[in-house]
């Protein structure tokens, strides 16, 4: 991407990817401004122009309607009237907004349950890419991208979404793969493997998706209109993703096969449907190709996980706690793996 002098607005960036695409820019001498929420996390350096205030205030949005920009990169967007106030802003003003959108408009709200439909028809159980076109479910996700649609059909810009997998990755604060490398860290030698651990959910490299996004910024006509799913080149199993993950810490792991009914694992990765996402649009349209490995983006998450000091466990990953925290009850697993094989010998 050829960023000297490229006007970026980046909107509420916030979390690791946020922070990563605002140093990329940087570092590709790109001229970059923040409104909203602005994470800590992005780069503290006064090159970067930032404003406070509130999306839905239209006067806190006044500076942004005041320059022009080349893109606007939205991190922030929720639910229909997200993005009409920054529509009005930014009408005649930007080059292209890029809403930064999530797999779960497969699967509902932002806060359903980790699920998601990806099949099609009778296909013997196995998963089917989920293209862009697939059907929807009504959620705040998919009300953002409406409403940018809206703001694009009503000539206020040129616009497209990525729908991000869950993304992982060094400095991803709600990084899933705390689940495998807290046991470890913890000398467990087992895992429970809900229901023989076949699940699949897509995921994707915080590399990757930050690459993704500038490949959007550098082919704004081919973007526009289009919605895009981000994820990695390949989806493991859950049972293989353990496995990856033991691997990479040099460590061993004991996968047990264990029926969700005898114990319902709170697990990050245990979707009810396989989450498969179609990444041929990405490709061809923007001529994507993931800069990092499946291989070598687990393998730098653990190592960063694995060199995490234990007093910095709770606060990095404070969002990862909040939301599987119960999962670590190692009590309650052992307990379960010990009434499954009490099961197994009576059924012998």
């Amino acid at each position: 991407m050829e960023g000297d002098g490229l006007r970026v607005l980046l909107l509420d960036p916030q979390g690791a990817p946020a922070a990563a695409l605002c140093a990329a820019l940087l570092r590709l001498g790109a001229v970059v401004t923040c409104f909203g929420r602005v994470s800590p996390e992005l780069p503290q350096t006064a090159s970067i122009r930032r404003i406070a205030g509130d999306r839905r205030d239209a006067r806190a949005l006044t500076p942004i309607g005041a320059g022009s920009f080349d893109a606007a990169v939205d991190f922030g967007a929720r639910g229909l009237e997200g993005p009409v106030p920054v529509a009005r802003a930014l009408r005649g003003r930007v080059g292209l907004v890029v809403q930064i959108g999530t797999w779960r408009v497969y699967a509902g709200g932002a806060d359903a349950p980790d699920c998601g439909q990806t099949m099609a028809g009778d296909t013997g159980g196995m998963p089917v890419p989920c293209p862009e076109s697939a059907s929807k479910r009504d959620g705040v996700a998919l009300d953002a991208e409406d409403g940018l649609w809206n703001a694009r059909a009503g000539g206020d810009y040129p616009a497209t979404v990525l729908r991000l997998a869950p993304v992982y990755g060094p400095g991803v604060r709600g990084t899933r793969e705390w689940y495998v490398v807290g046991r470890l860290r913890a000398h467990r030698r087992t895992i429970v493997l809900p229901d023989g651990g076949g699940q699949l959910l897509h995921r994707v490299y915080v590399d990757n998706a930050v690459h993704a996004i500038l490949r959007t910024l550098d082919h704004p006509r081919e973007a526009d209109g289009h919605a895009f799913n981000v994820g990695d080149s390949r989806v493991p199993t859950l049972a293989a993703l353990c496995a990856g993950c033991a691997a990479a810490a040099g460590r061993e792991l004991l996968g047990v096969a264990v029926p969700s009914a005898v114990y319902a694992a709170h697990h990050p990765w245990a979707v009810p449907a396989p989450v498969v996402l179609d990444l041929h649009r990405l490709r061809a349209r923007l001529g994507y190709v993931e800069p990092v490995s499946p291989e070598d983006g687990l393998y730098r998450t653990v190592r960063w996980l694995s060199e995490l000091p234990e007093e910095g466990v709770l606060p990095v990953l404070a969002p990862y706690w909040r939301r599987w925290g119960c999962g670590h009850d190692y009590a309650a697993e052992d307990a379960a793996i010990a009434r499954w094989e009490v099961c197994r010998a009576d059924l012998r």
